[in-house]
């Protein structure tokens, strides 16, 4: 098929160490293998040192200067704090930023323009191109209100609300997230602007996508518009590596996760300090392997208190040994929006998991899914004690892999796909 496609985005997808990266790496795949590498470019906002795009890029692609930091200073100041913009709009919006975009699209000439998330798609317009579609990942407007309701209830949550959008941060901003009042504040009225920026962006585009049903609903009746307007797509994961399920005869439990993220390291935190020490108490054999990098030193010093039973690993290349050898996956997290992709990954590898209520949003739970449930620290652990049965485990096993198949297996998901990116 004779199509061109252009992807916008300020994140380069390689490697994929992040849920972000994982759905924009799965968008390109998908891409190159129903139109072809050479149809297929990637616009990369940031990337203007001539590194970009590496020898290996996988399409064709271009790169685009981010907005120098005095500039993003300005819009800042010209348009979050008079109302017209959010703060992640106005970070990466400039004049020189626009300019790029256009001249790059122009070259490409597509027929399909996919922005990443509002902060790219207050670019929409500049192509020309027949169908335009905002990949919003999740509604930032509802992760930040649960990240305020979350403070209120729990008054000593400390809680880093930029986390890897720190580095678009010019670092004279970066103390205003640094205290309590601060980021309360910030999250307060920028989750006031951003859900203006989502609900108009969900108009001036074609279609606009979401990782989660709940969100594409909630974002169908904010703005009136149609199932034909607002989807949402699970992400297309590359086919998990097989590996033969055997649990240690040790409880062996895996945290998987970016841990700047503010909801991995909260999550994280009070889990150790209200869920392990239950689990401790039972089972003195168990431990729990953390893998994620950038971890802060609240949470470096939770995991010093517990050097017996927890150890922080960083990055593991081989992912699905380490998944298939774990008892069961822990998803603690007390604040967040859309779908977490670590779920998704353990159910392709066979691995249960037990979550909070939060953790789990935007997950089918009905029939046997392989996500245990629970918000009540002394559940949590229960939940996680009972999966150290083999036979327990092998039958919540074979439910994450039948939850998988049927949810988000590369065949159900290019059709999903193919709907989401069909023309009009």
């Amino acid at each position: 098929m004779n199509r061109r496609i252009a992807v916008v985005s300020a994140v380069n997808p390689y490697p994929t160490d992040a849920g972000k990266k994982v759905v924009l790496a799965g968008l390109l795949s998908y891409f190159a293998e129903r139109y072809g590498p050479e149809a297929v470019h990637y616009v990369h906002v940031g990337a203007d040192d001539g590194s970009f795009p590496p020898p290996d890029w996988p399409t064709a692609a271009s790169a685009v200067p981010a907005p120098r930091t005095h500039e993003a200073v300005r819009q800042v100041l010209t348009r979050t704090t008079t109302g017209r913009s959010s703060l992640q709009e106005s970070l990466l919006r400039s004049p020189r930023t626009g300019e790029g975009i256009r001249r790059a699209l122009d070259r490409v000439r597509p027929d399909t323009v996919v922005y990443d998330t509002v902060r790219m798609a207050q670019y929409a317009g500049q192509s020309g191109a027949a169908l335009q579609i905002c990949y919003l990942d999740d509604l930032f407007s509802e992760r930040y209100a649960t990240m305020l309701r979350t403070a209120r209830l729990h008054p000593d949550i400390d809680i880093a609300p930029l986390g890897n959008f720190a580095g678009f941060v010019p670092a004279p901003l970066r103390p205003i997230a640094a205290h309590r009042c601060g980021w309360q504040s910030l999250l307060t009225v920028e989750r006031h602007l951003i859900r203006r920026g989502e609900d108009r962006v969900a108009h001036d585009v074609d279609r606009a996508l979401l990782i989660s049903e709940p969100e594409a609903e909630i974002l169908r009746a904010r703005t009136g518009l149609g199932e034909d307007r607002i989807m949402s797509v699970p992400p297309l994961l590359a086919e998990p590596p097989r590996r033969t399920r055997r649990p240690s005869g040790r409880p062996e439990y895996v945290f998987l996760g970016q841990l700047s993220l503010p909801h991995n390291d909260d999550g994280l935190r009070s889990f150790l300090a209200t869920v392990w020490p239950l689990v401790l108490a039972t089972e003195p054999r168990a431990r729990l392997r953390i893998i994620g990098r950038s971890p802060r030193p609240g949470l470096t010093e939770a995991v010093a208190a517990h050097a017996d039973s927890v150890v922080l690993e960083g990055y593991v290349p081989d992912l699905a040994e380490a998944l298939a050898t774990a008892t069961a996956m822990v998803n603690h997290l007390r604040f967040g929006s859309g779908i977490k992709l670590k779920v998704i990954e353990a159910l392709g590898h066979d691995l249960p998991v037990v979550s909070t209520g939060i953790g789990a949003h935007g997950i089918d739970l009905s029939g046997t899914s392989g996500v245990l449930v629970a918000d009540d620290p002394r559940d949590f652990a229960t939940h996680l004690l009972e999966l150290a049965d083999p036979a327990a485990n092998a039958v919540h096993s074979q439910a994450a892999a039948g939850h998988f198949a049927r949810a988000y297996s590369r065949d159900a998901v290019l059709g999903r796909y193919d709907r989401a990116f069909a023309g009009r």
